[in-house]
């Protein structure tokens, strides 16, 4: 919403905000279904069970179309081309992309107008931005084309999970960061119907133990096929079902925009009994992945756009190897973005998933690279390292790590009523045996976690600069 209609939604009456919201739902669900829609849902279908070979036949052709569009239309790229004295022709399969030199979020700051395309007046483009997690929010430019296959990508995924997003969707609870309920607001109801969608919308910021009871009475009369939402908000309604020995089962459970530690999966699948399917989607729409049932890594959704691993260097990596995600859009013609560096970590498996998709396999994602640890010797610890030793200790109601130094961290726990010393002492050792000796590890116990401003959660945050 823009800010006057937000402003309008905040001061109206219940009623109001649940019919604007479902104004805005009907909105959004002509722009995103509409036009060419049909096509890449039906496109998306029939290309994922080709050969990977056909598939990067296909990308490349996506992207000599992107490459000569960029360059006959986009200003900053004519002058990236002519100042490395490429044409298009010299970019024209994956392994040309490192003629071209990376693409920051300061440089589409700075060159915003240079990298919209002039075939698209600049009161026609749509933009986008990003959630602002690592402190620099970037505002993005793209086209209705990119919209329609931005939502067909959503809805396989969807339809991987065993649910459908559109004609018609099924019975979605959202519990993201969308503020839909006021801050202030004291008493129940927590949450609004959006009905042009099928969506009872969650509120992230109101989960308190006195008020999680109405959550689920919502639930149980809202009786939602899907679960979709952040794994940290997920994981805290899944905790309170768990505490009281009960179960909300639904059929499936999504869950987005922050990295899934497997100690929230297995409670999570446990109390809502089903499987979780997590995706990675770009805010830049250059890259999107997602678990299908076998659940053995993240496919690429390679029609979508080209997902390269590189090092600090931008020189691409071997499979199997960690380094920074780049992704280059194959259809957005109002801004193409190529070689876009994100915030974020993962790898390029060298396995293909078993269920016979020809898409390539993404590692999970480490959403945010500064949420690695950096220690003094230079070594880089990922979150999924230190889960290990929270995985026994039932008795924590809510955990999170910051690292203050490179050789010190602090350990905030919720702890439960039969928490004791002794789980420190384990927690001491075992965080220990995986950072150091010379790692000093402070736990201390709160009565509330921090959440960012936009509503998400971050278990792992590091105030020291990567050491790369």
């Amino acid at each position: 919403m823009n800010p006057l209609a937000a402003a309008a939604y905040r001061a109206a009456p219940i009623w109001t905000q649940n019919l604007l919201l479902s104004l805005y739902g009907w909105k959004l669900e002509r722009e995103r279904y509409g036009g060419r829609y049909q096509e890449f849902r039906e496109r998306l279908e029939q290309q994922q069970w080709q050969s990977h070979d056909q598939i990067v036949a296909w990308q490349e052709e996506r992207l000599r179309a992107i490459v000569a569009h960029a360059y006959e239309h986009v200003p900053y790229y004519r002058r990236i081309f002519d100042e490395r004295k490429l044409t298009p022709a010299d970019v024209r399969t994956t392994a040309d992309l490192g003629k071209l030199p990376l693409l920051t979020k300061a440089d589409i700051r700075q060159h915003f107008d240079d990298l919209r395309s002039r075939t698209v007046p600049a009161a026609r483009l749509k933009t986008g931005h990003t959630s602002g997690t690592t402190g620099t929010p970037l505002t993005v430019g793209y086209d209705d084309a990119t919209v329609w296959m931005t939502y067909a990508v959503f809805d396989r995924h969807y339809q991987w999970a065993g649910a459908s997003l559109a004609n018609p969707p099924d019975r979605i609870a959202v519990a993201r960061g969308n503020v839909i309920v006021p801050l202030a607001q004291r008493r129940p109801p927590f949450w609004r119907m959006n009905r042009a969608q099928n969506q009872l919308m969650l509120s992230s910021f109101h989960l308190s133990k006195a008020n999680l009871p109405a959550y689920f009475e919502a639930l149980r009369e809202f009786r939602p096929a899907v679960m979709d939402g952040y794994p940290s908000t997920l994981y805290v309604l899944a905790k309170y079902l768990q505490n009281r020995g009960e179960t909300f089962p639904v059929r499936t459970v999504i869950s987005s925009s922050e990295t899934l530690y497997d100690f929230q999966r297995a409670v999570i699948e446990e109390r809502f009994c089903c499987r979780m399917f997590d995706y990675y989607a770009a805010a830049e729409r250059v890259v999107f992945s997602g678990e299908c049932d076998r659940h053995e890594g993240h496919h690429v959704a390679m029609e979508y756009g080209l997902a390269e691993v590189v090092d600090e260097s931008g020189q691409p990596l071997p499979a199997g190897t960690e380094g920074r995600l780049v992704g280059t859009s194959l259809h957005n013609m109002a801004m193409p973005l190529l070689r876009y560096v994100t915030s974020d970590w993962s790898a390029i498996e060298p396995h293909r998933c078993s269920c016979g998709r020809g898409l390539q396999v993404m590692a999970d994602v480490t959403t945010k690279a500064e949420d690695l640890l950096t220690l003094a010797d230079g070594r880089l610890i990922s979150p999924s390292v230190l889960t290990h030793p929270f995985k026994p200790l039932d008795c924590i109601e809510g955990s999170q790590i910051v690292q203050t130094a490179r050789d010190a961290v602090e350990v905030r726990l919720i702890p439960g009523p039969a928490y004791t010393d002794a789980h420190t002492r384990h927690l001491v050792s075992e965080l220990q045996a995986r950072l150091g000796d010379d790692v000093r590890i402070e736990v201390r116990m709160v009565e509330a976690l921090e959440n960012a401003p936009n509503g998400k959660f971050k278990w792992v945050t590091s105030h020291v600069p990567l050491g790369v």
